[in-house]
């Protein structure tokens, strides 16, 4: 599954949607013409998440990928912010269903956890402030090795939200990202191209353990170009 980067550009300028066509351009370095829609994104701004629904999980790491890319002052980001900012709950988080959570969720309370660290990441990446209610309840659900309740991705989420949030190389970010990098050796590479995503916008830089390693284990199937181009932009963000 090694990613053949002109194969991927190729496969996306040549066959894929016109977001896809758009990104393949972008990456190439290519004058692109104007932001497409994006067909994930719905008409108030919000992303769908893998359950089918609009997510704040999905809207955060959707936000994210858009700062990946250079799009972090585009008319998708904005809307998308704005959406986050209005689906923040009187408590200062965010809700998704078990449903909307990606990877495996090992914890009922995780769908909020990943909400929560999603949305606050992607909120932060692109300059909006979350709240610090959201980044108290993110600290109070982490464990003595760095893991965040609901498993791999409100982990991921929650090191990119810590980065941003309390500088480089902070302690509760340190912890989350030990944590992903030691447990490797299970992840798909979905997980490992959305890890790669929250930490690409918060601004992780590419010489840390954690990207490193997992930047040295991206790899998509070729008959997924979703995945197969998100690698390919991760993999030019981090000059790997």
């Amino acid at each position: 599954m090694a990613i053949e980067v002109h194969a991927v550009i190729e496969r996306a300028a040549t066959g894929g949607d016109e977001w896809q066509r758009w990104r393949a351009r972008r990456v190439t370095g290519d004058d692109a013409a104007a932001v497409p829609d994006i067909p994930s994104q719905d008409g108030a701004g919000g992303f769908v998440g893998p359950g089918g629904r609009v997510s704040p999980g999905a809207t955060g790491e959707a936000l994210c990928h858009l700062v990946v890319v250079g799009l972090r002052d585009s008319g998708p980001a904005a809307v998308a912010a704005d959406w986050l900012e209005d689906a923040r709950t009187p408590a200062g988080a965010w809700l998704d269903p078990p449903s909307e959570v990606p990877g495996e969720l090992d914890a009922a309370a995780g769908g909020r956890v990943w909400a929560t660290a999603a949305a606050v990441c992607g909120l932060l990446a692109a300059g909006r402030d979350p709240g610090r209610r959201a980044l108290d309840l993110l600290r109070g659900e982490a464990d003595h090795d760095g893991r965040v309740t609901g498993g791999a991705y409100p982990t991921f989420a929650a090191a990119g939200a810590y980065w941003l949030a309390e500088g480089p190389k902070t302690e509760m970010a340190e912890w989350a990202l030990r944590w992903a990098r030691e447990a490797d050796d299970d992840w798909e590479p979905w997980d490992r191209a959305s890890a790669l995503t929250f930490w690409a916008a918060a601004g992780v830089p590419p010489e840390h353990a954690s990207v490193e390693t997992f930047v040295a284990g991206l790899a998509a199937p070729e008959d997924d170009l979703a995945l197969s181009l998100l690698a390919v932009e991760l993999l030019a963000f981090f000059g790997a």
